[in-house]
């Protein structure tokens, strides 16, 4: 997604919701940005909660890097998905060139890097 385009998306999905809500952006889709997102989601009620990620599709190691013999790991895709639906996932978007972390700042009231190097700094 071009940087423009990102930045009219994530503007244009929060045009239609009140102002109320709190709002967050994790960057990175691998399981602490979905373990993140699943307690965000039961301790604030009602938040909005986005997972971007520079891969197209979301789940990290757990979706493409685990054993097929270790179907107790790949079981927690099951969990992940059902946080993944009250959640909006924006694949194929890098934080620093599709979009900046000052840009993130603006849209979102939080924003928790949980793959990239903003978070290892």
């Amino acid at each position: 997604m071009a940087i423009s385009g990102s930045r009219k998306f994530l503007s244009r999905s929060f045009s239609t919701l009140s102002p109320h809500p709190l709002r967050v952006c994790i960057v990175g889709s691998r399981a602490d940005g979905f373990y993140t997102a699943e307690k965000l989601l039961k301790t604030h009620q009602g938040s909005q909660v986005d997972i971007i990620d520079r891969l197209p599709t979301p789940f990290g190691l757990v979706r493409s890097g685990v054993a097929l013999d270790h179907l107790e790991t790949k079981n927690v895709i099951n969990q992940f998905s059902r946080v993944a639906q009250r959640c909006m996932f924006l694949g194929n978007i890098t934080l620093g060139s599709s979009i900046s972390l000052a840009e993130l700042r603006e849209l979102y009231h939080v924003v928790r890097c949980c793959a990239c190097i903003w978070s290892r700094k």
